[in-house]
């Protein structure tokens, strides 16, 4: 039977924290791996879709942008008819007002909101708050990618140990099984030694089968998270991981599980739901505009850009709302609802965090004891088959002691095997649940606190 070793399954430490970087599956030292995550983060279709909504978010603040600065833009009209006998244009001989003529105009005109109650201001912040939202969906978008292929591939990494054991384990079942067929034929077995032989060897074929249905399997699925074709998993070799180890400290404060992307996304749009509600406040209060017009206004178009033509206006516009119906008021709540959902949110993506870290590091502390006890166990098993075989060639035991301690044996060697896929999987899980290398660069030093705002 093969053997195998804990050696590669090195207990988490509790030193300095090891914060993930923001390419941490290189740790792996497996080229391969690196890159299906490169070809992965250039071309997976949910990376793609995060890229498109924050364009979709950077475009939207322009155009907030826009709408807040000075418009201004160029006009020129034309136009050929008959005049009222009875408006603006007297009758011959003072005017043209019954006649067939032409008019026209040309100007540039310029507007500006004066920003007095901060409304625009706050539209850009909420907006640029927005954007960031965007970046960090993407970031998070970007580690569920990549934490989800390399959980993938070490899953295949697995099912070809699993299938080096069964192949292992079957040519030295069938050995034993060529061995009974010898003893049978010197009358030392029977018929049915022969027959149970067979059937542990027909077993272990199907499990053979199984490995290599899900070794094809997971193939099939790191091609789609990758983003390539079917065809392209026919090219992916076993892995060849190595396992880091992981160092955590004894406590992780509050503010280190809180840099994850998906947290950093319900600030952003905390911070959105905030500047969105002095939008709603300043919407109660007047605003002001200014307009300016500089140009040429004419009857007849031949003299358009004559001296006497030019025209200039300035001057101010004030609106103030009276009566909306209760519009701005409700609008208002809206905002604040929103707030309340988005603090909601985010208290709640603190907690499942935390909780997610805890139920990682406590797996991981149990697993260091338990692959000490399994070490243990497999050392055991490992000598009882090695006797087991001895005695049975020696004609001490029947076949049935055999096949028992083989059984046993391949217990444990299937536990470590499993042993050092949960450790991977821990490993991928922490890397996951601390952010996998995500930092936001913003201030955010404290999270928000919930505080219901003031009524205009």
């Amino acid at each position: 039977m093969a053997s195998l070793s804990l050696t590669n399954l090195p207990a988490p430490a509790n030193a300095v924290a090891a914060w993930p970087a923001e390419d941490w599956w290189k740790s792996y030292s497996d080229p391969q791996l690196d890159a299906l995550i490169e070809y992965a983060l250039r071309n997976s279709p949910t990376l793609g879709a995060a890229s498109t909504r924050l364009a979709q978010a950077a475009a939207a603040a322009g155009i907030t942008r826009g709408e807040a600065s000075v418009k201004a833009g160029a006009d020129l009209n034309a136009s050929y008819g008959r005049q009222s006998e009875n408006y603006m244009i007297p009758k011959p001989p003072l005017g043209k007002g019954g006649e067939w003529i032409s008019q026209g105009s040309t100007g540039i005109g310029m507007s500006y909101e004066i920003d007095l109650w901060g409304r625009h201001a706050a539209q850009i912040r909420a907006a640029q708050d927005l954007v960031d939202a965007a970046g960090f969906d993407h970031a998070a978008a970007r580690l569920a990618l990549t934490t989800s292929l390399v959980r993938s591939y070490a899953q295949l990494a697995t099912q070809h140990e699993l299938l080096d054991l069964a192949t292992t384990t079957l040519k030295q079942r069938q050995a034993i099984t060529d061995l009974t067929r010898q003893r049978s034929a010197a009358g030392l077995d029977t018929q049915a030694e022969i027959r149970q032989a067979e059937t542990g060897t027909a077993s272990l074929r199907a499990e053979q089968i199984q490995a290599q249905t899900a070794i094809a399997v997971t193939r099939l699925q790191l091609a789609y998270l990758s983003g390539a074709l079917p065809d392209a998993a026919e090219k992916i070799s076993r892995p060849h991981m190595r396992l880091p180890a992981f160092n955590l400290p004894d406590h992780l404060p509050l503010d280190l599980l809180g840099r994850r992307p998906e947290i950093a996304v319900q600030r952003a749009r905390i911070n959105a739901a905030t500047e969105q509600i002095e939008v709603a406040r300043a919407q109660f209060y007047p605003n002001l505009n200014l307009n300016a017009l500089v140009g040429f206004q004419s009857i007849g178009v031949s003299q358009l850009l004559a001296g006497g033509s030019f025209t200039t206006s300035i001057g101010p516009a004030i609106h103030l709302p009276l009566f909306d119906g209760g519009l701005l008021r409700a609008n208002y709540r809206l905002k604040q609802s929103r707030l309340e959902e988005a603090i909601a949110l985010y208290n709640q993506a603190v907690v499942a965090a935390a909780q997610e870290t805890i139920e990682q590091l406590t797996r991981s502390a149990a697993l260091a004891g338990e692959a000490e006890a399994t070490a243990a166990a497999h050392a055991a098993t490992q000598e009882n088959y090695r006797l087991a075989q001895l005695r049975y060639r020696e004609g001490l035991v029947s076949r049935l002691a055999v096949l028992a301690a083989e059984n046993q044996l391949l217990v444990q060697q299937r536990t470590l095997i499993n042993l050092k896929a949960r450790r991977f999987e821990l490993q991928i899980a922490l890397v996951r649940a601390l952010g996998g290398g995500f930092a936001d660069t913003r201030d955010v030093a404290t999270a928000p606190a919930m505080q219901t705002p003031e009524k205009p």
